[in-house]
């Protein structure tokens, strides 16, 4: 069910991974799109149409979302380690941002190549270092987008202990577990990664010209490998860790509610206005934490239905999930790039670090700089205790 032998449909069994085996979908895409006859073929998907079309602007969009996400995610990373700001929430926000940041660094050579300066299409000609490029680039980016995605799953974790076990916080969510569970973490979705690893490999493709042209194609393995791999990262890898992320989401904005009513019936009788205070404090940390969840369920909620649903029906696959492929690319990579408005929004310590740490010494060496009088102004830096 999983594996064709024929060549013009390998991506069928192939794609049933991740939306991130990227150039197996642009094969598939360019082999139904790269008749000119079948654009007027009244016929054709809706979907095939619209990926047409969008595939002459997916490159700059991408390069232009991913050089503003590994900006935004060095950013993240900078204002989050300053001393002050270390906590085990801000520790797993770390790590989430430079794997979010590596999910982008590949994509930026990747779509520039592939689809501003070639074409995402087997029989154009492609060398054999780019090829070898995109099947490195398919597989890390694989194993970075996993990461992250389980990453987000033990923060929504970690935030369900602290709101609705707050007295067993302090032991089950400090620093030292927050530093285990992203090791663990880390170690066990690279395990887990290593099947998709050996699916692809550089061939030669059937000479054409004086130049010898290379893309990606299938190893010859038994089907029941592509069953248990679709089945790992379609569905284990994708569904599940989402459905976990839609329900603690649920009880967390649940657990809010009820701190809301809490407060407002502590300030009723005009007491405890420290208790309060940290009350409101934990519940802007709460409702940050639940957009970076949400953003992500959004994005990768509904591509891991389609890919369920590509697993069971073929012509789904080819008609739907393929054409798509560029337009859930660019999804997550605006989900990859969104944390840092999000902090910037919804936290105030973020913002006052951020403010003090980068933007305020860039305005203070503007100034310096610029300064025609040749007076040098010095500021003093003093340190945000905020947490």
């Amino acid at each position: 069910m999983f594996l064709n032998d024929s060549y013009d449909n390998m991506e069928y069994a192939a794609n049933m991974s991740l939306w991130e085996n990227v150039s197996s979908i642009a094969t598939s895409l360019t082999d139904v799109t790269s008749n000119n006859s079948t654009f007027e073929d009244p016929e054709r998907s809706g979907f095939m149409k619209f990926s047409a079309v969008y595939e002459k602007a997916h490159g700059y969009i991408s390069v232009t979302v991913c050089i503003f996400g590994v900006i935004s995610n060095i950013l993240n990373i900078f204002v989050l380690t300053r001393k002050h700001m270390i906590s085990p929430t801000n520790y797993i926000l770390t790590a989430l941002a430079i794997f979010d940041m590596f999910t982008m660094t590949t994509y930026i050579p990747y779509a520039t190549y592939l689809y501003i300066f070639a074409s995402p299409s087997q029989s154009s000609y492609h060398p054999y270092a780019w090829v070898l490029f995109i099947v490195i680039h398919n597989n890390f980016i694989i194993t970075c987008h996993t990461i992250a995605l389980w990453l987000t799953v033990s923060l929504a974790v970690f935030r369900y202990i602290f709101v609705c076990h707050h007295t067993q916080a302090p032991t089950l969510c400090n620093l030292a577990r927050s530093k285990l569970t992203v090791l663990i973490t880390v170690g066990i979705n690279i395990l887990f990664c290593i099947p998709n690893y050996a699916q692809y490999v550089v061939s030669e493709m059937p000479p054409d010209g004086d130049h010898t042209s290379y893309w990606i194609s299938q190893r010859d393995l038994p089907p029941i490998f592509f069953t248990i791999t679709y089945w790992l990262f379609g569905v284990l890898m994708k569904v599940a860790p989402c459905t976990f992320l839609t329900i603690l989401s649920a009880i967390l904005i649940h657990a809010m509610h009820k701190a809301e009513k809490r407060k407002a019936r502590l300030h009723s009788q005009g007491s405890r206005a420290t208790q309060e205070s940290s009350s409101t404090e934990s519940n802007r940390t709460t409702k940050m934490l639940i957009a970076v969840v949400l953003s992500v369920v959004i994005t990768e909620l509904p591509q891991g239905i389609l890919a369920l649903i590509s697993g069971i029906n073929q012509d789904f696959f080819s008609n739907v999930y393929v054409p798509l492929g560029d337009v859930m690319d660019i999804l997550v990579l605006i989900n990859s790039a969104i944390n840092f408005i999000l902090y910037c929004i919804m936290s105030q310590a973020f913002r006052k670090t951020f403010r003090t740490h980068i933007f305020n010494v860039c305005v203070n060496n503007v100034r310096n700089r610029t300064n025609k009088n040749g007076v040098t102004y010095s500021s003093i830096q003093t340190e945000v205790t905020q947490v």
